[in-house]
């Protein structure tokens, strides 16, 4: 039996604003008489908006009323409802998570987009959710290969490497095509990361200079600055040799797989840029353009320009859309708790078959870490787990679980356990006998999240079988914090 829902994915990124609605179809995939396994069968963009500059009240602000406005109209133009939506993502990108007020934005926006559609950001979930709307997940699926793909946008380049259709790597650079901005042959706008990117290469250009196509010296200045963006791209998946610049322009980290890919795919506003030509270089008042044609006349990526991504401009948000949402194993166990349950900082702990004597310990001390001094703060208990435990494991690792967690569960807090060995059901049951029918216990698998990240928990699917489930970063980044 099929179940059909509507996903919202809402991009506001550095240079463009825009949003999709898919329609999701999930189903159980298992033979008859069997546990039931419920998957994603079926991903369908059924409507796509315009894409808009993202409206900003100065270089340090995001306009987010205008924005609101924006997301409305094409609401009612796709007679969405926000009643009608499941789940989704609103993912604020590149520059623009480092406006002053991008967590004010978001967070309203969130309201707006639905009750289980999230608000995140942070560069590791933006590379792989551009990277399968790209196609490349999929295109590394088909042809077993390692596949790149390479998102480029106005402020950052995600970077997210597939191998049969999995994330094995991620990266982030602050190199996009609008980290200098042009209107009437004037530079109105240079980053600050670009700024010192200038210093060090002893470029000097500034805000005000005046920029002319028809030549002159800024316009060489401009060429050679996206010479070097494009050298520091090729760098970035392994093609020329690795200079300092690699490490100055990073966001949070670099890729660290072994290996060369076989195929580089890439997406994003720039993507389009590569593969188009345009009349008037400063069509979008940036370096895009610029940008776009010093990766097309690259002799590293020569080999790789092939224009095999499914989606360029509209990766990410489409990523957002379809693949945000995951869902749970079916073998899960839930009492008294109210649905969604949103923005739950992930406590991690390891859990081996000999030392689950010292479970407790760990767990403490590393709910401590994340809790930093907020006694009453909501948490969620993730593990790999152990692959088929014996009985008096599972039975172990519950008492070690409740104890560790008995003044937050009196408290009045969630006990919200998410396992990725199949295990969520028995360690359910086993800590559900310790608390009795009255405390709120919600025991997941099948879901893998690590330190760092947070997780949203949606109503229940597939007549209860399974829980949709979103683990997400969010960063906001600010200067100070890079």
């Amino acid at each position: 039996m099929q179940e059909s829902i509507l996903s919202a994915g809402i991009d506001i990124g550095t240079s463009t604003t825009q949003l999709i609605f898919s329609r999701l179809v999930i189903e159980n995939v298992s033979g008859f008489g069997m546990i039931p396994k419920i998957e994603i069968v079926k991903k369908e963009v059924v409507y796509r908006s315009n894409i808009y500059d993202t409206p900003l009240i100065s270089n340090e602000e995001i306009d987010g009323e205008a924005v609101r406005r924006i997301l409305e109209n094409e609401y009612k133009i796709a007679g969405v409802k926000t009643s009608d939506l499941s789940t989704g993502a609103v993912i604020i990108t590149g520059e623009t998570s480092r406006k002053r007020n991008a967590r004010e934005v978001v967070n309203a926006l969130s309201e707006l987009a639905g009750d289980f559609v999230v608000a995140t950001a942070g560069p590791d979930l933006e590379s792989v959710l551009a990277g399968r709307g790209s196609g490349a997940a999929a295109l590394s699926e088909k042809t077993g290969s390692l596949v790149a793909n390479i998102d480029i946008g106005g402020g950052t380049s995600n970077i997210c490497y597939f191998k049969n259709g999995k994330v094995v790597d991620t990266a982030c650079l602050d190199i996009g095509g609008r980290l200098i901005k042009i209107n009437n042959e004037r530079i109105t706008y240079i980053s600050d990361k670009m700024k010192g990117f200038l210093k060090k290469k002893n470029i000097h250009l500034s805000e005000g200079d005046r920029v002319s196509l028809s030549g002159g010296e800024n316009i060489r200045k401009l060429i050679d600055i996206t010479a070097c963006m494009t050298d520091i791209l090729e760098q970035s998946v392994g093609l020329v040799k690795k200079t300092d610049d690699l490490e100055f322009m990073k966001t949070n980290k670099l890729i660290e797989y072994d290996g060369i890919p076989d195929i580089i795919t890439f997406s994003g506003g720039v993507a389009d840029c590569i593969y188009k030509e345009y009349d008037d270089e400063f069509k979008f008042h940036d370096i895009g353009i610029l940008f776009g044609k010093s990766i097309a006349e690259s002799t590293g990526f020569k080999d790789y320009l092939t224009g095999n991504a499914s989606e360029t401009m509209r990766a990410t948000v489409v990523g957002a859309g379809n693949y945000s949402m995951d869902v749970s194993g079916s073998t899960i166990e839930y009492q008294n708790c109210r649905f969604p349950i949103k923005n739950i900082p992930v406590v991690y702990v390891d859990i081996a078959e000999n030392d689950i004597d010292s479970l407790a310990e760990r767990i403490k001390k590393n709910a401590e870490a994340v809790k930093d001094g907020e006694k009453h703060k909501q948490i969620a208990l993730a593990s790999k787990g152990i692959r088929c435990p014996s009985f008096e494991q599972i039975e172990q690792m519950a008492e070690q679980i409740t104890e560790a967690m008995k003044d937050d569960i009196e408290d009045g807090s969630i006990l919200l356990i998410v396992i990725q060995a199949d295990i969520g059901k028995s360690l359910g049951q086993a800590i559900k006998r310790r608390l009795g029918r009255d405390k709120p216990v919600v025991c997941i698998d099948s879901v893998s999240c690590k330190y760092g990240d947070y997780i949203d928990i949606g109503e229940p699917m597939s007549s209860g079988k399974v829980l949709p489930v979103v683990v997400k970063t969010l960063i906001f980044q600010t200067e100070e914090g890079r």
